[in-house]
């Protein structure tokens, strides 16, 4: 066999790029390949918090863990959406009947821009509010 020396560099040449080629299908494949089973791995934990929260003996089913709530208004409400309670920086007067049709005017003493703590009943009628009297407050 008669080889020649262009033969034989071209051959070399070729080899070596089908060598670095391989090398990037190989990192291209590994890549793929984690995260596919990334992908995997995060969708089990998903489906597997999904199944513990359906659970009927779960203690906590609808808490949220946080170190910092800021809000103008928290609302108390039961499970039809009547309001019970309320604590509020902006009081309002005005609620709805228990119907959710017309407002109605509470007759009770707000001071705007102070915060208030107000308990309803069943009727969404104010039972008791804090603070309860207007008052002046020494200012420092």
């Amino acid at each position: 066999m008669n080889s020649s020396p262009v033969d034989v560099q071209a051959l070399a040449a070729r080899v070596e790029r089908l060598e670095s080629a391989n090398r990037r299908w190989k990192s291209a494949s590994v890549i793929a390949l984690l995260f596919v089973i990334s992908m995997l791995l995060l969708s089990a934990r998903r489906a597997e918090r999904v199944a513990a929260a359906a659970r009927p003996d779960r203690v906590e089913p609808d808490v949220l863990h946080v170190r910092t709530v800021e809000a103008q208004d928290f609302v108390l409400k039961d499970g039809d959406g009547r309001v019970y309670a309320r604590l509020s920086v902006t009081p309002s007067l005005t609620a709805m009947d228990p119907n959710g049709r017309s407002p109605r005017l509470y007759d009770m003493p707000v001071i705007a821009g102070q915060a208030s703590l107000q308990f309803y009943d069943e009727k969404g009628k104010v039972v008791w509010s804090a603070p309860s009297k207007p008052q002046f407050m020494t200012v420092r």
